[in-house]
């Protein structure tokens, strides 16, 4: 057993960006921004524990080499719908990169949250820690293009309120809508619905066919912790900035239109066509 012989290698400047999500409730997410946490005041000290925990890896991964670190940053995005995202930079001059030491900043500081927040929220989650970008090195400048993928599975568009015309094809106009829709030009100028989203209706509430859908796009395979309100998505020859989640909360009158809830709302920043089973790409940005 022995470790990467880097003794020959050139020195470079090297830099890694790495990122984790953590899902917990809304009611922590409110304690967190009302300085609230039992423990104390979690974002300093998360941000504390992800620096020391780009610095601690030598002794637990045996074949990790110590390396002298020039700069850590460790920044958060706290979602009032129960997501926190963790992004780590870190950079070095050697002979070897600073990927895993990125992603043990983000993975240390998804655990102080978890540690500071159980009192309040014992079910919070830690999902996705993954590499972004990496530089320096025989493999130079290497990144990301998004960070999740999925399809389009439903398309809808009608000029009156109600019922979306179900079709294989829209076209979606720059800062206007969705040609031929009642809310193109309004303030909900395209609205899309990851069918993840169903598991959060009640069954009480679930009095609709998929055909019923009112959303102009509906899309599978991206976790909803992804769209989030700043997030762009490219959707086949069209990008969109979700602005917001939801419109509406559930009614107990008439007909309830549960799926806004939590549908995306957004504008459009490039138009152009979209059709069923195009492509979705949630963009990396940071």
């Amino acid at each position: 057993m022995r470790t990467v012989d880097v003794t020959k290698k050139d020195d470079t400047e090297r830099k890694a960006v790495a990122y984790a999500v953590i899902l917990t409730s809304e009611e922590a997410i409110k304690l967190i921004k009302e300085g609230k946490v039992e423990k104390g005041d979690i974002l300093t000290i998360s941000k504390a524990v992800g620096l020391q925990g780009a610095k601690v890896l030598p002794p637990l991964l045996p074949f990790c080499h110590p390396l002298l670190l020039t700069d850590i940053e460790v920044d958060f995005k706290v979602h009032d719908i129960g997501v926190i995202e963790i992004f780590s930079t870190v950079k070095n001059v050697g002979k070897t990169g600073v990927e895993i030491e990125a992603l043990s900043a983000c993975a240390l500081a998804a655990l102080n949250f978890y540690d500071m927040l159980k009192r309040h929220e014992r079910w919070t989650v830690i999902k996705e820690i993954m590499l972004l970008e990496k530089e320096g090195g025989k493999s130079g400048h290497v990144k990301r293009n998004y960070l999740a993928i999925g399809k389009v599975v439903g398309l809808g568009k009608s000029e009156k309120r109600g019922d979306k015309e179900r079709c294989n094809e829209i076209k979606l106009i720059e800062e206007f809508g969705v040609e031929g829709d009642v809310h193109a030009g309004t303030d909900k100028k395209i609205s899309i619905f990851p069918l993840e989203a169903l598991s959060r209706i009640p069954s009480s509430k679930f009095t609709f066919g998929m055909n019923e859908i009112t959303e102009n796009i509906s899309i599978i395979g991206i976790p909803e912790y992804f769209l989030l309100p700043g997030k762009k998505l490219r959707i086949g020859e069209a990008e969109i900035l979700i602005e917001r989640i939801g419109k509406e909360e559930y009614v107990d009158e008439g007909r309830p239109f549960a799926v806004s809830r939590w549908g995306r709302f957004g504008r459009i920043l490039k138009g152009g066509k979209v059709r069923l089973y195009d492509e979705v790409q949630v963009l990396l940005e940071y």
